[in-house]
């Protein structure tokens, strides 16, 4: 069975802007989150599939609920591409 990875890639995008947009880069931000540094890089490029808690400590992270960025990631689906 494939899996739909457009989703996946969707999520780490909104998650990649919104570390961009407070400045972080991303060796500085896996560290502030706990999170390995390649696995977060991989999570950004949408390789994993990112469990509940991996994206609560990034959003925790990030100092925003983690429904905000599962949202930006489903506009991004949805085409809209300034979520």
């Amino acid at each position: 069975m494939m899996r739909d990875v457009a989703i996946q890639q969707k999520l780490g995008a909104a998650i990649r802007a919104e570390r961009e947009q407070q400045g972080f880069s991303q060796e500085g931000f896996a560290a502030r989150a706990g999170i390995d540094r390649s696995y977060f890089g991989a999570i950004e490029r949408g390789r994993f599939n990112v469990t509940l808690d991996t994206l609560a400590k990034i959003a925790k992270g990030l100092d925003v609920p983690a429904w905000t960025l599962l949202e930006r990631g489903e506009a991004r689906t949805a085409g809209d591409r300034h979520a």
